[in-house]
């Protein structure tokens, strides 16, 4: 059985990756937005964009995923940050709504 993709904001570790949209680098330390697809049972696949590139398609699969932009979980060192709050109102406007960000709202993901 196919699984919808899932997204998450985060931080990148390395300068190695590139957006899947625009082929730029992400820089280390930038704000990115890592999509887990599905592959097969038991095999997902990390495909990325980065930041500034959040059209109204890409926002559109996000939030049918998640629902609301402020849903879509935060790596723990972006909680609160104004770059993943960037992010998220990005989602938001691109998609053509305005919701609120709350930052108790927000996913936190536990990595490293």
């Amino acid at each position: 059985r196919t699984q919808p993709s899932t997204y998450a904001i985060g931080v990148a570790p390395t300068a190695r990756a590139r957006c899947r949209r625009c082929g730029g680098r992400i820089d280390k330390g930038a704000v990115r937005i890592e999509i887990r697809a599905f592959v097969r049972p038991g095999r997902r696949t990390l495909l990325l964009r980065c930041a500034d590139c959040v059209d109204a398609r890409f926002a559109a699969a996000v939030l049918a995923v998640h629902g609301r932009a402020e849903r879509v979980p935060v790596e723990a060192a972006l909680v609160g940050s104004a770059e993943a709050l960037r992010v998220q109102r990005a989602i938001d406007a691109a998609s053509g709504g305005g919701g609120e960000h709350e930052e108790k709202r927000v996913c936190v993901l536990g990595f490293r």
